[in-house]
């Protein structure tokens, strides 16, 4: 089990689920694969084309795809490192990639695509457990 977990959270407050837009557009795009559970909650497999969205890009057989599991909640929390600390954010429509290794560290073409599919500016970040 991974100490990471990388989150993706709409920067302004969101009043609306899109969840079920997310799950759709998400699947159609081979983000996430078949539902799964982690941690004891629904989630999914990493889909074939998630490495598209994530850097460095890694091979969909690289055994790391394997221990991914990728969540998508109505509500949860981003984190935003501060300069002693860090801040818990509250949001709606979270995606969260759990059970990696922390081995991505650009993923702004992934918040590309949440904004294409929800409307709403997302940003991300690395929750070390």
């Amino acid at each position: 089990m991974s100490d990471f977990i990388l989150k993706f959270w709409p920067e302004q407050e969101i009043n609306s689920n899109k969840t079920i837009e997310l799950k759709k557009e998400l699947t159609e795009s081979l983000i996430i694969g078949e539902e799964t559970e982690f941690w004891g909650k629904p989630a999914f497999k990493a889909g074939k084309m998630l490495n598209i969205f994530l850097e460095p890009k890694l091979e969909s057989s690289n055994p790391y795809f394997e221990t991914i599991a990728i969540t998508i909640d109505e509500k949860d929390y981003g984190i935003i490192e501060g300069a002693e600390d860090f801040e818990y954010i509250d949001r709606m429509n979270v995606i969260s990639i759990k059970g990696g290794e922390g081995a991505f560290n650009k993923w702004n073409e992934m918040c590309e695509k949440l904004k294409e599919i929800t409307g709403d500016k997302y940003q991300g970040g690395w929750e070390l457990l």
